[in-house]
């Protein structure tokens, strides 16, 4: 066969069949929102000064896209710039979590600072959380068809074993096979990451992970998303607010320490 045209040649469609996807909005309650911004007042009021801090956002088993509290860790370390967020600590969080209830990402604070993104720090703590959660919140997206170059049929106990060392890839039956298409699942884990600020500004990703099963492909992105805020907005009891002052007290550390080595750029 002659080609005219380089473009003429197209590779054949790969078969791919949906099976779900990820969400494509970050909801939040109102209550989980007034949460955060009363850590953030606690802090100043605590320590006279504004610092970072980091939490846990949570959801129920039977709704992790949506985020209806804030839980809080114990932080490693605080300072203007800077909050540590270590895998130990997300563990002991994790062993006190009431059943039923899920950690859909994480949400930290960069105060009072005029910095209104996500720093590289910020980024690196995106993976750390979302590998922490997928297990918990990992679905299947895709049936993705898988190109084999090299493909080898062989019959199991046909007696030529010369078959087994073909190809790049050997599929055994119990019968004779003329033609095959392989498709593995690919499963996708999300996480939620939210930025506050002091004022009440808010920031949002989605943060992603995809594998496939067969081949292990892994592949992190990141999804702008839009904050919806289910009502209604609820804020705090002054009993809640008692027992959050006493959870900052215990878990978020005052600035003091010497600073760590690798401080955020900003």
């Amino acid at each position: 066969m002659r080609v005219k045209r380089l473009a003429d040649l197209k590779r054949p469609s790969m078969m791919e069949i949906p099976l779900g996807r990820f969400p494509d909005r970050v909801v939040m309650t109102g209550y989980a929102r007034n949460k955060a911004l009363t850590v953030c007042a606690l802090v100043r009021e605590l320590y006279g000064q504004s610092c970072e801090w980091y939490g846990l956002t949570l959801g129920d088993e039977s709704r992790p896209e949506v985020i209806t509290d804030i839980g809080l860790p114990r932080n490693a370390a605080n300072f203007q710039q800077y909050t540590s967020l270590e895998s130990a600590d997300l563990l002991a969080f994790q062993e006190e979590l009431q059943p039923g209830r899920v950690v859909n990402g994480w949400i930290h604070s960069h105060g009072d600072l005029n910095y209104h993104g996500f720093s590289p720090v910020d980024e690196a703590n995106h993976r750390v959380v979302l590998d922490y959660v997928a297990s918990r919140l990992r679905r299947p997206l895709v049936k993705k068809e898988i190109r084999v170059d090299g493909l080898t049929l062989a019959v199991a106990h046909d007696g030529d074993e010369k078959k087994l060392t073909e190809g790049t890839v050997t599929i055994v039956t119990d019968v004779p096979v003329r033609w095959a298409r392989i498709l593995e699942t690919v499963y996708g884990a999300f996480c939620f990451a939210v930025l506050i600020g002091d004022s009440g500004w808010i920031l949002q990703l989605i943060v992603t992970k995809t594998r496939g099963i067969l081949t292990g492909t892994t592949v992190y992105g990141t999804l702008e998303a839009p904050l919806v805020l289910e009502e209604p907005e609820r804020a705090l009891t002054e009993s809640e607010k008692e027992k959050l002052r006493e959870e900052v007290q215990r878990k978020i550390r005052p600035p003091g320490a010497d600073p760590p080595e690798h401080l955020e750029r900003l």
